[in-house]
């Protein structure tokens, strides 16, 4: 018997992260990371990118493939933001790379043909050494709510259950001895349970014996065998590196034994890369001020809750409202970081705190469709893929005891009136959000929005640079009673 070691080293959610900061280790010192293991084994590594990268606000498209293409990657599946942009800027940034190394999905196709994307494999099968791997793509079937309706005009998401079941058995018939799934399929755990669409996905194809599976989308590092299948999941800014090591025998052509860990970029003491560093400065420098211009200063740190109220979410909402001169504004938690730091502020610090950069869209809603929403908002298997709401001009208290449709006990106006369910009530959001972003387009399909062009980050820097200096907003305008149900939050 002979065996030989294949390193699969893979992530998701790099997002263009290519410049070292507070909580990014930057592009050169992630590559440092890689060469640990591909150095040591050039042969029989791969390195594998579960998506979610090229929309950036200054960056993007073309120019992060070409930083993905520089640090060696071997295969890319699509993630739900590779949609952001729409069809046409999408097709032009994979016929930029689709030579340098293949683009997977199987199971987001073009709506009018029923065809895969422009440039797009459903599967590609690598020859590493002598053995065949086989490597499927697939997206997480909820992209559709999680991308501006225009933008995913063009596409439908099939289901990635059936892709898989007709893309490994070919794959076999071609002469893969190794069965990668490469998904952006999300994957919540904790201590106590695990749950989500990798592992949904993975327990409707484990009769088909996929020697590892990858996912994305959610915060959070995972690396474990479970039931002879190697799962991971981690990466966001490249700040982890997962690592599968598969045991090939040589004789019998199969996988002997699977081993999983984690390896920590951030913290870790790998050093900077010449040819790395050219490049991102190539990239990057243009915007020097991007990252250095002081608009104002934080007081203290001012933290983000994906599931409740947080100073974050009700200063960011706060500050539209007041600039925008409406009576309700509000945003989807989930496109937010984690905190804005005690310190300068910058755009940058900026654009970390609102991920998006959508012009701000103005309407009106009645009170019983601003009642309507947040129920919406509450049902237990909505909630858990997008979280909460941030919102500034209400007082909303939640009952979390009670079942979805009534968790909704009361909404207040901020001069502690009841909210008038038949009044008309000025709102902002973002783009995202008012073409039915997470899954709300049964609301804010009902009223026509008016394109401001302004995008959210030029309204917060403005905010900023008007009031100077921030500190937390006193909390309260979200009381609840009881745990939240099916909360997935990953801070």
């Amino acid at each position: 018997m002979s065996i030989v070691k294949l390193d699969i080293l893979n992530h998701a959610d790099y997002g263009g992260e290519f410049r070292e900061h507070d909580i990014a280790p930057g592009l050169s010192r992630f590559y440092s990371a890689i060469e640990s293991v591909r150095s040591l084994n050039r042969e029989h590594t791969l390195l594998l990118d579960a998506g979610d990268n090229i929309n950036r606000v200054l960056w993007h498209g073309k120019e992060v493939f070409e930083g993905l293409a520089l640090i060696g990657t071997d295969a890319y599946t699509l993630g739900n933001h590779e949609f952001d942009r729409g069809k046409e800027e999408l097709e032009e940034a994979i016929d930029y790379v689709k030579d340098r190394f293949p683009i997977l999905c199987s199971n987001i196709l073009l709506k009018d043909t029923q065809e895969l994307i422009q440039g797009v494999q459903p599967y590609v099968i690598l020859d590493k050494g002598g053995i065949k791997i086989g490597i499927v793509g697939c997206t997480t079937e909820y992209t559709p709510y999680m991308v501006e309706q225009e933008a995913f005009k063009d596409f439908v998401a099939i289901s990635s259950v059936e892709a898989l079941r007709a893309y490994i058995p070919k794959m076999r018939e071609e002469g893969a001895e190794v069965i990668v799934v490469l998904t952006h399929f999300p994957f919540y755990f904790t201590e106590d349970s695990e749950s989500g669409e990798l592992l949904d996905v993975f327990e409707a194809i484990e009769d088909l014996k996929p020697d590892a599976m990858i996912g994305g989308h959610i915060p959070g590092d995972y690396a474990r065998v479970v039931r002879n299948c190697a799962i991971t999941k981690g990466g966001f800014g490249g700040k982890s590196l997962p690592h599968i090591e598969l045991y090939f025998d040589t004789e019998t052509r199969k996988v002997v034994d699977r081993k999983c860990r984690m390896i920590d970029v951030w913290h870790g003491n790998f050093e900077k890369n010449p040819r790395i560093d050219a490049f991102v400065e190539r990239v990057t420098g243009p915007y020097d001020y991007y990252f250095e211009e002081v608009l104002g200063e934080a007081i203290e740190d001012i933290p983000m809750r994906l599931s409740k109220e947080s100073p974050m979410g009700d200063l960011l909402s706060d500050a539209v409202r007041e600039m925008m001169n409406v009576d309700f504004a509000y945003f989807n938690c989930t496109s937010c970081g984690w905190s804005i730091p005690k310190g300068d502020i910058t755009r940058f610090v900026i654009s970390k705190a609102m991920g998006f950069n959508d012009p701000l869209q103005v309407s009106e809603y009645t009170g019983q469709d601003i009642w309507n929403l947040f129920t919406l908002v509450y049902e237990p298997e909505r909630f858990g893929n997008n979280g909460n709401l941030m919102f500034s001009g209400l007082k909303v208290e939640i009952d979390n005891t009670k079942p979805y449709p009534n968790k909704v006990v009361s909404i207040q106006e901020l001069d502690g009136k009841n909210l008038d369910l038949k009044k008309k009530y000025r709102v902002v959001t973002s783009k995202y959000m008012a073409s039915g972003g997470n899954d709300t387009r049964i609301i804010s399909s009902r009223v026509q929005w008016l394109n401001t062009e302004i995008p959210i980050h030029d309204i917060l820097a403005a905010y900023v640079m008007k009031h100077k200096k921030l500190s937390c907003p006193q909390l309260g305008r979200y009381p609840m009673i009881g745990e939240i149900e099916n909360d997935n939050s990953p801070w």
